[in-house]
């Protein structure tokens, strides 16, 4: 069953899914966080071993945040977990062929949605130049923003093709567009068309299209709930959408709450359906799996009343 279609057709008032993605999968299969994101096939062998742990109502297909700047040539390093070293190296590693492997075998052979992730223009232009200097850029030379945004453009519009052939739907990250970031009027101007323009294009196929932006989206909310997305994953899922929203649980408190924590957050999260109940951010890695399957035991319990 489809519980997140359900859910937006007002089949349903709830779904869940932990933001569990490849960082954590590779922890509790105690593998290499780098061999998994280096390769397809293991990065889809470990999302799946994660799905059949927890048994969620979706798979995101998210490695790290730095897929696309590594092909464009920025230095990551993976091991023992991603970090942005440098914007310049003299080659560079395309991994997005390998999220593109993944995404096909998970399609192919679970029976729940998939959805690819994919960073969003704004924040893979400020990874490509610097994320400090790229916002000072973007308040002193608007030219040069410019520049990094149609280079980033460029780039997620061509990967992005290559993702919906599969059929698969896809999740924007834009972290570094959140109010805690910048501005709502400097998101308003760099990041906003962007944004609709990949939304556009992910619609255009008929496949779903979320957004995730964590930290404080409030300033921005009402640009975000006419972007056209299908879903909004946020940290405060009390602000009134007509998008449908997700969230409700702190990634604080799935790493170190207890079960009487999770279970609060995930009984006040469910007052506000319709919602897909997740956490506000990525599950961190070393979660204990025992705080994921509180969540999941807390969501079918309300489920059922």
């Amino acid at each position: 069953m489809d519980r997140i279609l359900a859910v937006l057709k007002g089949q349903r008032k709830s779904a869940v899914f932990p933001l569990v993605c490849a960082d954590h999968c590779a922890h509790i299969l105690n593998l290499p966080f780098s061999e998994v994101a280096a390769e397809g096939t293991k990065l889809a062998e470990a999302l799946t071993y994660g799905y059949r742990q927890y048994q969620y109502d979706m798979v995101l297909v998210f490695s790290d945040p730095y897929v696309e700047a590594q092909a464009l040539g920025c230095q990551v390093k993976l091991d023992p977990y991603p970090v942005l070293q440098s914007t310049k190296s003299n080659s560079s590693i395309d991994r997005t062929h390998e999220i593109i492997k993944a995404a096909d075998i998970l399609k192919r052979e679970l029976d729940v949605p998939v959805f690819v992730s994919i960073k969003g223009v704004f924040s893979l232009a400020a990874f490509l130049g610097g994320i400090e200097e790229f916002l000072k850029i973007i308040i002193r030379e608007e030219s040069k923003a410019d520049e990094f945004l149609q280079l980033a453009l460029q780039f997620q519009e061509n990967y992005l093709q290559n993702i919906l052939s599969l059929g698969v739907n896809v999740f924007i990250g834009d972290p570094l567009a959140s109010s805690s970031v910048v501005s709502p009027v400097i998101f308003r101007k760099y990041a906003l068309n962007p944004l609709e323009k990949l939304i556009r294009k992910i619609k255009d196929h008929g496949v779903l299209a979320g957004i995730h932006i964590c930290g404080d989206t409030q300033p921005i909310i009402e640009f975000l709930d006419h972007v056209g997305a299908d879903i909004l994953s946020i940290e405060d899922v009390s602000v009134h959408t007509k998008t449908l929203r997700m969230g409700g649980v702190s990634t604080q408190t799935i790493l170190n709450g207890n079960v009487e924590d999770i279970s609060r957050e995930v009984k006040n999260a469910l007052t506000l359906t319709p919602v897909i109940l997740s956490t506000s951010c990525d599950v961190p890695p070393l979660t204990r799996s025992a705080n994921i399957m509180a969540m999941l035991r807390a969501a079918r319990a309300e489920e059922a009343i």
